[in-house]
C-alpha cells in the first residue's frame, strides 16, 4: 500500500475508533494504537525522505559543478643582471637626489667597478 493510502485509510478509521472512545471504556482491539502507528510512521517517513532529496539534492549540486581550479602566477623571473652602466646611472640619480650621502655614492661606486 502506498503512504498516502495508507494516510487516507487512517482518517477514515480514526472516527470509529474516537466513538468508542467517546462513551468513555476503554476497549482492547479498538485500533487508536494503530491508527496513532499509522500517523506517525507517515509523519516520520516524511521528514526522512524530505531529508534524503535534500541531502541527494546537495551532493548532485556538489558534485555536478565543475571543479575550481585556483591558478596562481609564478613570480616573474628575475631580470638578467644589470650592466654596469645601468648600475652606475642609478647610482648617480640617487646621488643626485639626495636620497644617498657623497661617502655611501662613493662607497658603491667602487664596488661596482671592482665587480669588474
Amino acid at each position: 500500500m502506498k503512504s498516502t493510502t495508507k494516510f487516507l485509510f487512517a482518517l477514515a478509521i480514526v472516527p470509529l475508533s474516537l466513538a468508542g472512545a467517546a462513551s468513555g471504556t476503554a476497549r482492547a482491539g479498538s485500533g487508536g494504537a494503530f491508527i496513532g502507528g499509522l500517523v506517525a510512521g507517515h509523519v516520520v517517513g516524511g521528514f526522512v525522505r524530505r531529508d534524503r532529496a535534500r541531502t541527494s539534492a546537495a551532493v548532485h549540486q556538489a558534485y555536478s559543478q565543475p571543479a575550481t581550479v585556483v591558478v596562481r602566477e609564478a613570480a616573474p623571473a628575475p631580470s638578467a643582471k644589470k650592466s654596469v652602466e645601468q648600475r652606475l646611472s642609478e647610482l648617480d640619480d640617487l646621488a643626485q637626489r639626495g636620497i644617498i650621502t657623497k661617502d655611501e655614492y662613493k662607497a658603491r661606486r667602487q664596488a661596482i667597478l671592482d665587480s669588474l
